[in-house]
């Protein structure tokens, strides 16, 4: 098993031990890991059909037929279990916790499906006791190795941006951006989109999570695009505003005034910072120059595996920023009617403050 993998694992089971030795005792270091990017982040394995079982001595991934050979090469050193054709994952599942294993369980309460967590709980001898974040609260702080992937999908999304902006002409509708961007991404190594292209022209960037149409970039001086991509798993998250003529004066005022609270947030960021401390920092701008009501969504969230995981950044958030975090600053100001600026960079959480990943210009012109 590869070592950073190792590491991974060994911060779970200690996370287990903590948890059984702790105030609210669980009574098992026991877990049912069935979250497929849980799963990827703790064996390296990739298919669309599994579940893992770890305990402080043993560990097993359960899968199929179609991933024998997928397992040998993404997992070599975990134990893996293909169960037989005709037998469902419930049942080698509970067979494996019952035959291999001693105790309870712990199960992913926020990710499990209703239906199945109910089959396990009548098949299963022992307890199945519900938590949260195990595993992603060890996902929210990237290693080396994470950080490095996240660095290569963020430089090939800034790439993918710099070459649709040249290949825009007269006749280029929302939908094409979209594709476009996916298209190149796919050519400079991106597994794909991390999330469908926001494409919004003119009055349509005042919705934030706008699906493309048909709308011409030429029919407006302005155009709000947002795009990601994922690099052997990882995904990027941008969001820039494309401008291409003479804007409305209010529209220059919010583009001014969400920049200058994006780049407040991104200078306030330290280890150990309360986040939801991070979140005021941006909208007091936005308050203060009198657009509180339309900065309508939280600051920004954790990328790595998923688009969107922790930390989530908002005015709810309990928890600090931590070293190794990797966060999206993502203020926006939306006037119906009129249109919408969001702009949106991947920054790192170092021991001295912050390095931003991406480097797109943002200065309006």
């Amino acid at each position: 098993m590869e070592e950073h993998l190792s590491n991974r694992l060994a911060k779970l089971r200690q996370s287990l031990t903590d948890l059984s030795d702790g105030p609210e005792e669980s009574d098992t270091a026991n877990l049912l890991v069935t979250s497929l990017p849980n799963i990827r982040y703790l064996t390296g394995f990739t298919g669309s059909s599994a579940a893992f079982l770890v305990s402080p001595d043993d560990c097993v991934i359960i899968s199929d037929g179609r991933y024998t050979q997928q397992l040998s090469i993404e997992c070599p050193g975990i134990d893996a279990f293909i169960r037989p054709m005709g037998e469902t994952m419930n049942k080698s599942i509970t067979d494996t916790m019952k035959g291999r294993f001693n105790g309870d369980f712990l199960f992913e309460q926020s990710t499990i499906a209703h239906n199945q967590w109910l089959e396990l709980a009548e098949s299963f001898n022992g307890k199945l006791i519900g938590c949260k974040n195990i595993v992603e609260d060890l996902r929210a702080i990237k290693d080396e190795i994470e950080i490095e992937l996240i660095r290569k999908s963020v430089a090939i999304n800034q790439t993918v941006f710099q070459e649709v902006c040249q290949w825009i002409n007269a006749g280029t509708t929302e939908r094409d951006v979209a594709a476009e961007i996916e298209y190149r991404g796919r050519k400079h190594g991106a597994d794909g989109c991390s999330f469908e292209p926001i494409v919004a022209v003119g009055a349509n960037s005042a919705l934030a999570h706008y699906r493309p149409g048909n709308v011409k970039l030429n029919e407006s001086p302005f155009t709000l695009i947002d795009w990601g991509l994922n690099y052997q798993g990882y995904a990027s998250d941008l969001t820039r505003n494309l401008i291409t003529g003479p804007v409305p004066k209010q529209y220059e005022e919010i583009y001014n005034i969400t920049l200058q609270a994006q780049q407040a947030a991104i200078e306030a960021i330290k280890p150990a910072m309360e986040i939801r401390d991070l979140d005021t920092v941006a909208r007091d701008v936005i308050a203060d120059a009198g657009y509180g009501p339309q900065f309508s969504h939280s600051l920004g969230h954790g990328i790595g595996l998923e688009i969107h995981e922790g930390p989530g950044l908002s005015g709810r958030s309990t928890g600090v920023l931590k070293e190794g975090m990797v966060i999206t600053i993502e203020p926006g100001i939306y006037i119906p009617a009129m249109g919408g600026v969001r702009i949106e960079d991947d920054v790192l959480v170092t021991a001295s403050g912050y390095d931003v990943i991406s480097d797109v210009p943002k200065a309006f012109k």
